[in-house]
């Protein structure tokens, strides 16, 4: 999802979020400026915890601060609120204030500070370590929120960032001891709405790390409920502030935030805790682990500090310092909202006590030069380290991650081998052995769609009582069309409804990540990686390289298809060419082959022939001059046949079957079987003057008839006849027995079929064997029609 297709609500509401920071950093940098030139004492004090706020303050002896005893001669005793300590303080030009500190090493002194005008590297000093951790902060969570837009883990992180950054922007608003008069009610909303904010976020980066909550998804309009507390907390400081905390806000308005921040942080610590040594994923499992990490190293030491100041008076170091190590929670919450699937952190930690190593390296080097031969040596260290550090970093990633460097290699093998495949089974097999070959994968499997025909290397795919294609996980890798991570299924809120069917279908294929298979974007079958040998985790390059195989096995698939289509149509061709001229071959194919000749009944024109005087000739000569002799007369006839566009059913010894209208309709269907006919008569005569010269008797019989009759193929794979059926075949067949030689007989109804030009005569009432009643039969005589047709 782009952040352009989010709703108004939700575009609203980011805006709103980021618009809570930059107000903050517009009425922080707002006041800087009007604060620059006037009086400044140079250090703030929260309750008798005192802290500098300018260099020449830190230097005087207030760096890492310490706590209050004296301030001008007047002893601090008990809890004491800003309003009881303010009159206490000369704010005006060229006067001074002592002040007796207890440090954190116990050693008590007495520090003077002169005021005088602030200055642009006093506001430096001061707040801008905090301007630039509330920056960082912001920049974490707008980079984690535009790379995931609107996704729940993206929420919680940018509310958690413009939380921190505001309250940070606006801590010292009006806190130094010479701005008082300046607190403004604008200042004073804006600092505890952000108190409020922050106590409350807690709770909703419970609700959406490691993993979403159950309960966040069935009712997200919780998170109302936890910001209104927000509110309620906000709105109990405000009244305190403007009631100078008298009566019940000196305590609630002091314990609400602390108490309310306390059970947010063990909500999320505790859910975080479960899930870290009781979780039901291994994913689930690090990422609490990765969340607990960040509290443990970002949280605490700033909240240890906080309670050593609060509970036993004891201040250890400059509180403003404590707040950078907020970075370890920031980086761990947004290492996860922008990477599902985690890196394996063997290797990450190895890399990055590498680069630490290096880094101190050279910095100890810079050190070493800077002291023996000037600043200015250190530049000699940028020649070396601009031309040697893209270098370092191909060594280290060569060490760590040893089979990448040879991704090319392996591809370009397997491609070669995908083209050489002679079968889509050989295909299969080869993408099969792919995530072994590139990423030490236990066990992969490959399938086709939607049959489901399957190729498996190290495992065994169980039927699991249904298709593949049926399978919950394997319509979501089809409808996404990208690979699918047990993992994403793991931590992904919008899977939670079909995640036990996941499992199921990642545990049949013994898999831990399903890739598709694609051909014009959409998916033809997929491919299931199974866990890597090491254990590690599947990162992006070995994801595009498994990606770019399944591509050139796709490519692969496609072209044995083609060749098996191919074959097929060769086969077919080879095949129909044994009934069909050229021209009707043509059009069979481009209706798509013989698939499409189903058995059908219809009006077809049968003419059969065959020799009179063949038997006695064949008696009476060689068997070579006999085939000779048959081969000539096949020729002219079938030339005559394949010229009128007959269909062949059959040639047998010196008689041969053809008829018209099938498989392809022709409308002049009789007039081309009598024009065959005439054109066939004249050859046979033009064959004959050879014949008699060489002894030879033979002539030929015509017999033709039209009618209805069933038409397809006929016999077992392997050898089929194209075949009429009927009555039709029977007539025109007694018909060419009955006539002599030279002699067309035709039907009635083939003479009614005939137009101008074509001259016939009666030959009859003739009684048929297999016939009950005399047929009525005309002889087709010779005439222009004939001479047209011959020539």
């Amino acid at each position: 999802m782009r952040l352009r297709d989010g709703t108004v609500r939700q575009k609203a509401l980011f805006a709103t979020l980021v618009g809570v920071y930059v107000l903050g950093l517009a009425i922080a940098l707002a006041d800087i400026v009007g604060r620059i030139g006037e009086p400044d004492v140079g250090w703030v004090i929260d309750g008798r915890d005192i802290f500098p706020m300018r260099a020449d303050a830190a230097a005087a002896g207030l760096f890492g601060g310490g706590r209050a005893q004296r301030i001008n001669g007047v002893a601090l005793e008990g809890h004491l609120w800003w309003r009881e300590v303010r009159s206490h303080i000369r704010t005006h030009l060229g006067a001074s204030n002592t002040l007796t500190i207890e440090h954190p090493d116990g050693t008590v002194t007495d520090v003077t500070l002169p005021v005088r005008p602030l200055h642009w590297s006093d506001a430096l000093y001061s707040e801008g370590p905090n301007i630039a951790i509330a920056a960082l902060f912001v920049a974490v969570g707008l980079a984690s929120f535009l790379l995931r837009p609107f996704a729940t883990g993206s929420w919680a992180l940018l509310a958690m960032c413009c939380a921190i950054g505001g309250l940070f922007t606006s801590q010292f608003l009006g806190t130094a001891p010479n701005n008082v008069a300046q607190d403004s009610l604008l200042h004073v909303l804006y600092f505890r709405a952000m108190v409020g904010f922050l106590c409350c976020v807690p709770f909703h980066v419970g609700l959406a790390f490691p993993v979403v909550h159950p309960l966040l998804l069935r009712r997200p309009r919780i998170l109302v409920a936890i910001y209104g507390l927000g509110a309620a907390i906000a709105t109990v400081q405000v009244v305190g502030w403007a009631t100078d905390w008298a009566g019940p806000s000196r305590y609630l308005g002091g314990g609400l935030d602390t108490t309310v921040l306390l059970l947010a942080m063990l909500f999320l610590v505790g859910r975080c805790g479960v899930l870290a040594f009781g979780g039901y994923d291994p994913l689930v499992t690090q990422r609490a682990r990765i969340v607990l990490a960040g509290v443990l190293f970002g949280v605490v030491p700033p909240v240890i500090l906080n309670f050593l100041r609060g509970a036993m008076q004891m201040v250890v170091i400059d509180m403003r310092l404590s707040y950078w190590s907020l970075t370890a929670l920031l980086l761990a919450l947004g290492y996860l909202a922008l990477r599902h699937d985690l890196m394996d952190a063997r290797i990450v930690v190895r890399r990055a006590v590498i680069y630490a190593l290096a880094v101190g390296v050279l910095t100890a080097q810079a050190m070493v030069l800077a002291a023996v031969v000037g600043p200015f040596a250190v530049a000699f260290l940028l020649l070396p380290v601009l031309y040697l550090w893209p270098r370092f970093d191909g060594w280290l990633n060569a060490w760590l991650y040893p089979k990448r460097l040879r991704f090319p290699e392996l591809v370009r093998q397997m491609g070669s081998e995908l083209a050489a495949s002679p079968s889509v089974d050989a295909v299969l097999t080869v993408l099969a052995q792919a995530p072994e070959r590139l990423c030490d994968a236990h066990n992969a499997a490959t399938f086709l769609l939607p049959e489901g025909r399957v190729s498996a290397v190290g495992c065994r795919v169980s039927d699991g009582g249904r298709r593949l294609a049926d399978e919950v996980l394997v319509q979501l890798m089809c409808t996404t069309r990208r690979e699918v991570l047990r993992d994403h299924i793991a931590v992904e809120p919008q899977y939670a409804n079909i995640k036990e069917d996941c499992y199921a279908c990642f545990d049949r294929l013994q898999a831990n990540v399903l890739m598709p298979l694609l051909r014009d974007q959409q998916a033809i079958g997929g491919l299931a990686v199974g866990p890597r040998a090491t254990g590690d985790v599947y990162e992006a390059p070995e994801l595009a390289a498994l990606s770019t195989v399944a591509q050139q096995a796709v490519q692969a698939i496609g072209r044995v298809e083609a060749t098996e289509r191919l074959r097929e149509r060769e086969r077919e061709f080879a095949d129909l060419k044994r009934f069909f001229p050229p021209q009707i071959i043509d059009q069979v194919m481009a209706k798509g082959g013989a698939a499409e000749l189903r058995s059908q009944r219809k009006l077809v024109t049968v003419v059969f022939a065959d020799l009179r005087g063949f038997t006695s000739f064949s008696e009476s000569v060689e068997p070579e001059e006999v085939m000779a002799t048959l081969a000539e007369y096949h020729d002219a006839m079938g030339r005559r046949i394949a010229e009128f566009a007959g269909t062949l059913e059959r040639f047998a010894g010196d008689g041969f079957m053809v008829f018209f209208n099938d498989p392809v309709d022709q409308p002049d269907h009789v007039e081309r079987a009598v024009r065959m006919a005439l054109a066939m008569r004249a050859d046979v005569q033009h064959l004959r003057e050879m014949w008699l010269r060489k002894g030879y008797h033979i002539d030929v019989g015509i017999g033709m008839h039209s009618g209805y009759a069933t038409c397809g193929f006929v016999g077992y794979e392997g050898r089929r006849d194209y075949a009429v059926i009927g009555n039709v075949t029977n007539l025109a067949a007694r018909l060419s027995a009955a006539a002599a030689g030279s002699e067309i007989l035709i039907t009635a109804r083939v003479r009614s079929e005939l137009h101008g030009g074509y001259r016939s005569e009666p030959a009859g009432d003739l009684m048929l064997k297999g016939f009950h009643q005399a047929q009525a039969a005309y002889r087709l005589l010779d005439g222009a029609a004939q001479q047209r047709a011959a020539g």
